[in-house]
């Protein structure tokens, strides 16, 4: 499926979409991205369909991950509450887990992959472009079993409601719930879990943890590694104008369209026909495609009134909105491991100060490592890459010790 490149041709198209005749074999990757008619009626974490596919590692080389691939449509949640079909991929390693007990299971949520249905990392694996093989790979070689989503809205009918602190969430701690039956992958169902992301990966492991014990209770979870999460847009507004990533505005508004439709009109009132233009663009768009969305751009080219967006973010309906995605408002029901730059020139260090302050005071188990980074070539995303280095570490490390099952300290560790 080809997205339409209006949004109302969008919402028309992913209508459609959902009143398909059921496919109950996927005989093609289109028949396996549709849903089944029928899927609205399954619970949340249900496996809806089943293929087989490979990691390639290497483009247009038979080279790949030596791991057993799959790929998995199961049940969430959307941003607003209702049924939606996502998809992942799970990945389980050929070498025998040889830790204690069974072995366990990370769900993983990526970062920034973009917004064209081509960007879903099920689909990027194939041809050994996804750039989460940076994580993926040293947690296979560790024995552990790796659930990695393609979030709502990529690959499958709808847009991907990108940054939705609710969606991203959801879409993790469902296929932590997808994979506890899926023994004959070679997934133990009573295997400890875990969550990882890093920078929008970062935020929907964050979120998965704050949701877990009113979405999913459950779910044993042995702990959450947040790398650079997004916890405040207000912040990644600001970081972003006039970066390199700067026609990520695109994917961040056409996210909110799509997740309160309600808000459409008011929200795309802001934009004058080249911000309009580069929102129709971005919705097509992988991260791959940086630097054919206006990149260095600023937002002041974009408004009908020539301010930059973060002023039009004080703003109803944008200011409600936006609160409603900041962590810290919730308290993580499991051990939480965050790491971030103090360089990192795409997600703010104050905004993460602040959410991991806010889950301190509220009783959360945290460990905090705030790495004293100097910015490096600010708005390239150079200081944001930089962080996910002693973060993947780190957090390896930290993870391990969670899945030995020794205990972290009482409190907030920094």
């Amino acid at each position: 499926m080809r997205r339409s490149t209006g949004m109302l041709a969008t919402i028309v198209a992913a209508a459609l979409l959902a009143t398909a005749p059921e496919v109950a074999i996927a005989d093609s990757e289109t028949d396996f991205y549709t849903p089944p008619m029928s899927f609205d009626a399954a619970s949340p974490g249900d496996v809806l369909r089943t293929a087989p596919s490979v990691a390639a590692v290497v483009p247009n080389t038979p080279a790949a991950l030596d791991a057993q691939v799959t790929r998995v449509m199961y049940r969430s949640t959307n941003a607003t509450g209702g049924p939606v079909a996502t998809v992942g991929t799970v990945l389980v390693p050929s070498q025998p887990w040889n830790g204690p007990g069974p072995r366990p299971t990370v769900v993983l949520g990526p970062g920034t992959q973009g917004m064209g249905d081509q960007c879903a990392p099920s689909k990027l694996m194939t041809f050994g472009q996804e750039y989460e093989y940076i994580h993926i790979g040293p947690m296979l070689a560790r024995g552990y079993a790796v659930a990695v989503t393609d979030y709502e809205g990529l690959g499958t009918p709808g847009v991907h409601p990108y940054l939705n602190r609710e969606s991203q969430g959801r879409a993790m701690l469902d296929l932590a719930r997808a994979t506890r039956s899926l023994e004959d992958l070679g997934v133990a169902a009573d295997g400890p879990l875990a969550f990882w992301g890093y920078s929008q990966g970062g935020m929907a492991s964050a979120s998965a943890a704050e949701l877990a014990s009113s979405y999913a209770p459950e779910l044993s979870v042995a702990g959450a590694v947040a790398g650079s999460p997004p916890a405040d847009l207000g912040d990644l507004a600001v970081a972003g104008d006039g970066s390199l990533l700067s026609g990520g505005i695109g994917w961040v508004v056409d996210g909110f369209v799509a997740a309160y439709p309600e808000h459409a009109p008011a929200m795309l009132a802001a934009f004058n026909p080249a911000g309009l233009d580069i929102l129709r663009r971005a919705e097509t768009a992988c991260v791959y495609d940086a630097f054919s969305l206006n990149p260095f751009g600023q937002t002041t080219m974009y408004t009908i009134d020539g301010r930059p967006i973060v002023e039009h973010l004080d703003s109803e309906p944008w200011a409600s909105l936006v609160a409603e995605q900041q962590l810290g408002n919730r308290t993580p029901s499991m051990p939480v491991f965050v790491a971030q730059s103090t360089g990192d020139d795409f997600v703010l260090v104050q905004g993460v100060d602040t959410m991991v302050d806010k889950w301190c005071a509220s009783g959360a188990d945290v460990t905090y490592r705030r790495y004293d980074l100097p910015p490096v070539l600010t708005k390239t995303g150079t200081g944001h890459l930089a962080g996910m280095f002693p973060a993947l570490a780190e957090g390896l490390d930290w993870l391990d010790r969670r899945f030995a099952g020794e205990e972290t300290a009482p409190g907030c560790a920094r």
